[in-house]
């Protein structure tokens, strides 16, 4: 391998690295959901008659994104520039009373995403499997970061914090200026591949997944009541029916939008999603539970997404991807039984420790996962379609349809921590995960040649 190929390699996993600084950014600034389906969300769910152009750019940035990612230095760039809004508001307040830049910025870390998944697609094609692998695992694994930095959603953002954020902004403008400056080197080295366009099939499920979140404007009280033929006031008091019912209509055409797209697609797609949706709950557990330690909070999480990267990269991902989810799978169990039912108990008794050691194991699982759905869709060359549009999808409807999963008390209000009493349920997304795993190896082996596996390994 000659030192110029070398060179394209570092440039291109750094560039892909430094530029998801701009996801870190903007979801630890706002007040999300942790593993917030970005892609799927740049849809509006709402268009008001005086921004209804403005609404429409992030799902239209988002459409180019999926099928301009041959040119991944550029998209990088212009997911950059999008994103400085939420970054540039904490130092000029007065850019807050513009809400078409809030508008803007929705779509600048979807647009990063998928510039960076493109990336780890031409590394992978280009035979770099372990530089390919950990910038998959980077794309979720930068997520999970975030989250720890944000804390709990009643700490208001620190001098440090905001120090935090602008670092991050300035290294996600740096990476992209360095993908654009090392596509020369890429050119030049003839070991890089030739992008492969989306065929008919992959683009248009692309095209449905990226659309299919409008769905949710058209799901409402009154709709909801006439189709139950329940009285409007019945439905108002359950205001969870109305966000599973919008959900499941999602989560449905996502599965269509999968099927199209092909069973390899369909099977990746789904344990992406499922180990998402199923971690969402426990790591929001785990996150409040040393919430007051943000110290101890960022590093629990860079060591989980480090040491995912990490095992993603060898040749045994599958088996640590699967015991992973196994063993955070039956720490749930534990964690739900050893609670009384009331996890609320490690962040009421400041369980640091517990807390922390989740937090890591749950980041490092779910990094796993979705790395070892990377080396077959580059050898198919749909990285982007399948881990960003189709897979965000399902984590939308997906998460949305679990809000009907659990029983509350009617009396009680709803907090944020209520998704923390489905822990059951969030372990048996995980186990999903594991077996889907386990499942697509098994049959990817018993389609393969004995004496090619035997070379590869």
């Amino acid at each position: 391998m000659s030192w110029g190929a070398d060179r394209s390699i570092v440039g291109t996993t750094l560039s892909a690295a430094l530029g998801l600084g701009a996801v870190v950014t903007f979801t630890a600034v706002r007040d999300t959901s942790i593993l917030r389906p970005l892609i799927a969300l740049a849809a509006p769910r709402s268009l008001p008659s005086d921004l209804v152009a403005v609404s429409l750019l992030p799902l239209v940035a988002v459409l180019a994104a999926v099928f301009l990612t041959r040119w991944w230095p550029w998209l990088l760039v212009a997911g950059a520039v999008l994103s400085l809004p939420t970054a540039l508001v904490h130092l000029f307040p007065d850019l807050g009373a513009h809400p078409s830049l809030s508008i803007v910025a929705l779509a600048g870390p979807p647009v990063v995403l998928l510039a960076v998944l493109a990336a780890a697609q031409d590394l992978l094609r280009r035979g770099a499997r372990v530089a390919g692998l950990v910038v998959i695992g980077l794309t979720v694994g930068t997520q999970l970061f975030a989250a720890s930095l944000a804390g709990a959603s009643w700490l208001m953002l620190t001098p440090g914090g905001l120090v935090w954020h602008l670092v991050l902004t300035a290294l996600s403008v740096a990476g992209a200026l360095l993908a654009v400056v090392t596509r020369s080197a890429r050119a030049r080295a003839p070991e890089w591949p030739e992008p492969r366009p989306l065929t008919p099939r992959f683009a248009a499920a692309a095209i449905l997944a990226v659309l299919l979140p409008m769905a949710l404007q058209a799901v409402d009280v009154v709709k909801i009541s006439e189709v139950l033929e329940l009285p409007v006031e019945s439905i108002g008091r359950h205001p969870d029916v109305v966000v599973a019912i919008g959900g499941l209509i999602v989560l449905v055409g996502g599965v269509i939008a999968c099927a199209i797209a092909g069973s390899r697609a369909f099977f990746a797609a789904a344990t992406s999603a499922s180990v998402q949706v199923g971690a969402m709950a426990p790591l929001l557990l785990a996150v409040y539970s040393v919430a007051f330690q943000p110290v101890l909070s960022w590093l629990a999480a860079a060591v989980g997404v480090a040491a995912g990267c990490l095992v993603g990269a060898t040749r045994w991902r599958v088996q640590f991807a699967v015991g992973g989810a196994v063993v955070s799978a039956l720490v749930l169990f534990i964690v739900d039984l050893g609670t009384g039912g009331v996890p609320e108990k490690l962040i009421d008794r400041d369980a640091v420790i517990p807390g922390a050691l989740l937090l890591a194991l749950l980041c490092a699982t779910v990094v796993a996962v979705i790395v070892t759905t990377g080396p077959r869709l580059a050898e198919d060359g749909v990285v982007v379609p399948v881990l960003g549009p189709l897979s965000s999808v399902l984590v939308l409807g997906g998460a949305e349809a679990m809000t009907a999963v659990g029983v509350r008390d009617q009396n009680a209000p709803s907090t944020r921590l209520e998704a923390v009493h489905r822990l059951g349920y969030s372990a048996g997304l995980l186990l999903l995960a594991a077996v889907l795993i386990a499942g697509i190896a098994v049959v990817e082996h018993l389609r393969s040649d004995p004496k090619q596996e035997a070379v590869s390994a």
